[in-house]
């Protein structure tokens, strides 16, 4: 049984992030009217409820994601107003409250993206600015979380974007078995890059995902569930959706200085223009097997990989009311 449910969001102006807690009962919504709300799901009666309202910056917020839940309720947030907010939840005269603990104002312009990082890492995140600098920040005491070290930063493309067309994304890998990676939208570049770390622990640009015709808006590392490759997915200003098949170079590749590991060979193994219109999101489920995709035609689209690893759209949910709503 397939089932949409929808709810009125509430915010007073354009809701630019919807992201899912761990679980998937939770969700945090933000907006351009400076809040963040935080939903919980309603599992007897099948709904959305508001948890919590707050105003979380002086600007626009762009995007929020959740901490793994072994830190706790943590959720951080970046704006327009160049600040990153960790915040937590407590409870104060038996009613929820979600507290500011820590303010990040290290950036030069706008903070376009921010993600904390796989577990088993420890309790860090990493944002990216429209400076052109991805910054790494750690809670050395994770049971303070009100002091955050800045243990790592680089550019990802070629300075200060100033523009519409100065948008960064970034999406760590999850990956328990290979060095620290993620995947970095570019800004004007149109391509995105993957990162990673060299013998010296810096972080150096690596394998290149081209063939955008525009911005690239979002990225989105899928989990890897004992695959012997990877798969990143991007969303396009082109209006493109595009899925890449990272594989093992048997071969290896020199990097900058000398340094020579494992590279992947990049494959682009699907290009999907469905939406007709600017993909803004893309996101993978927890196995890695389903990717969804939103963008301005008001529609989000799930896309599956049939027996033969031919990704086809398996369903169409869209934003108008009626029985058109989702569609096979």
């Amino acid at each position: 049984m397939n089932q949409v449910t929808k709810f009125d969001g509430t915010h007073e102006d354009l809701i630019h992030d919807v992201a899912f807690n761990y679980y998937g009962n939770r969700l945090a919504t933000c907006s351009s009217d400076q809040k963040i709300k935080i939903w919980d799901y309603n599992e007897g009666e099948g709904i959305w409820e508001s948890n919590i309202s707050f105003k979380a910056h002086s600007c626009a917020v762009l995007k929020t994601s959740w901490a793994h839940p072994e830190y706790g309720q943590v959720l951080a947030s970046c704006s327009f107003d160049r600040s990153v907010i960790v915040w937590e939840e407590s409870y104060h005269d038996a009613a929820k409250k979600w507290t500011p603990i820590a303010t990040l104002r290290d950036n030069s312009g706008t903070v376009q993206d921010v993600e904390f990082a796989p577990n088993h890492l420890g309790l860090r995140m990493a944002i990216v600015a429209a400076d052109g600098m991805v910054r790494i920040y750690e809670a050395m005491d994770v049971t303070s979380l009100a002091h955050w070290t800045m243990i790592d930063n680089f550019p990802v493309g070629e300075g200060p974007s100033k523009d519409e067309e100065g948008n960064h994304c970034l999406s760590w890998s999850t990956s328990k078995f290979t060095s620290q990676m993620m995947v970095v939208g570019c800004a004007k570049d149109h391509v995105a890059k993957i990162f990673r770390q060299d013998h010296n622990n810096k972080w150096q640009a690596c394998e290149v995902l081209g063939g955008h015709g525009g911005v690239v808006h979002d990225v989105s590392w899928a989990p890897n569930m004992g695959r012997s490759y990877n798969l990143i997915a991007t969303a396009c200003k082109d209006g493109h959706v595009r899925i890449f098949k990272l594989t093992d170079d048997s071969q290896g590749g020199a990097l900058t200085g000398g340094w020579s590991r494992k590279m992947f060979n990049v494959t682009c193994i699907a290009d999907f223009p469905d939406h007709n219109a600017e993909v803004w999101r893309v996101e993978w489920n927890v196995t890695g097997t389903i990717l969804s995709s939103s963008g301005d035609d008001g529609k989000v689209r799930l896309w599956k990989a049939t027996y033969t690893g031919e990704w086809r759209c398996m369903s169409v949910v869209s934003a108008e009311e009626g029985p058109s709503a989702f569609q096979r």
